[in-house]
C-alpha cells in the first residue's frame, strides 16, 4: 500500500516568496492544511507571511497570501 504522507501545493502572492512557488506539504489529520505560514528573512529581518488555501481541484493545492505576521516585542525598525 503506497500512502502519501505529503502534497504538492503552490503559494500566490505579491512577494517573491510567494511567485508560483511550489513546495510539499504534509497532510494535518488526513487532509490539506488550511493554512500556512512561511517563514523568509528579508534584509536580515524574519518575516512570517500566512497563506490560506483556495479552491481544491487537483495537485498543486494552490494557497493564497493573506497577511504578514509581526512580532509585537521586537525591536523597533528605527531607533529613538
Amino acid at each position: 500500500m503506497n500512502e502519501k504522507t505529503t502534497y504538492r501545493a503552490i503559494f500566490y502572492g505579491a512577494n517573491p516568496i510567494a511567485a508560483g512557488t511550489e513546495r510539499d506539504l504534509e497532510y494535518v489529520d488526513g487532509g490539506y492544511q488550511q493554512t500556512v505560514t512561511l517563514e523568509v528573512t528579508e534584509d536580515g529581518a524574519t518575516v512570517r507571511r500566512v497563506f490560506k488555501i483556495g479552491h481544491v481541484t487537483e495537485e498543486p493545492i494552490s494557497y493564497r497570501y493573506v497577511e504578514d505576521l509581526h512580532d509585537a516585542a521586537g525591536e523597533a525598525d528605527v531607533p529613538n
